[in-house]
């Protein structure tokens, strides 16, 4: 390695050992200065040095540090800036806060709209299903009226009352899952098709009282119900169940 004394230009061999034990303060055994070795360190002579003598590190004599005032700073190295942080937050802040308010909002949709979730999207089911275990909100049985068919219907004039119909309907749920009972709707119709009378019934209404209406229509399991009604007109000669 080399250095040049900054007052007199000549320069000088000097290892990295004589470099560290001297601090890297130096006195030019030329001209007397004292200088920072470090300052003009290079891996060649310097060019434009006057005389070009290279002189060897016994020219070179080491001081102490603390007798040594430093005549030369460094100028073409300034300070690298300190990154202070601006007080906005940053994009990738923006986009966690955004993902966390996203889970939120439909934590929430879950918990407070997971019945018609489930009814419009029976694929969200399962999940809301194990949601509303975790978070005791309720689910009402998922419904499929159109999975729920008539296998055995029967109308007739009552035997033991006058003026009445004994109805007899058998129904199956082809689901296969349990869902709720369906309304059970009734018309009747002239020879020409004309619509005489019809009315709705609602599960209570009939089925048998021993039949937990709440629990729901088991899937694959036969279904009789019995209504008696006062018969609507003697021109009633063709009727229709309808299931909702």
């Amino acid at each position: 390695m080399f250095t040049q004394c900054p007052q007199c230009h000549t320069n000088f061999s000097i290892s990295d050992q004589d470099l560290t034990a001297a601090g890297g303060k130096v006195q030019c055994g030329k001209c007397s200065n004292t200088f920072n070795a470090l300052y003009t360190l290079s891996k060649h002579p310097l060019s434009n040095s006057e005389p070009a003598e290279i002189l060897e590190i016994s020219s070179i004599n080491r001081l102490n540090n603390d007798n040594i005032a430093e005549s030369y700073q460094l100028t073409d190295r300034p300070t690298p800036p300190i990154a202070i942080p601006s007080g906005k937050p940053s994009i990738l802040a923006w986009s966690v806060l955004g993902m966390l308010l996203c889970a939120l909002l439909f934590t929430q949709a879950s918990y407070f709209l997971s019945d018609k979730l489930a009814q419009g999207y029976p694929i969200l089911r399962p999940w809301l299903e194990h949601f509303c275990a975790l978070s005791d909100c309720q689910l009402s049985l998922q419904r499929a009226a159109d999975k729920i068919s008539i296998v055995n219907r029967d109308v007739r004039s009552h035997p033991t009352v006058t003026g009445a119909l004994l109805i007899n309907v058998t129904l199956q749920n082809n689901a296969s899952f349990t869902q709720p009972y369906p309304q059970l709707k009734l018309s009747f119709f002239d020879i020409n098709h004309t619509l005489l009378a019809t009315r709705a019934f609602h599960p209570d209404e009939y089925l048998s009282q021993e039949i937990d209406i709440i629990s729901g229509f088991p899937a694959s399991k036969p279904l009789s119900a019995i209504l008696e009604l006062i018969d609507p007109d003697k021109q009633a000669v063709n009727f229709e169940f309808e299931l909702k």
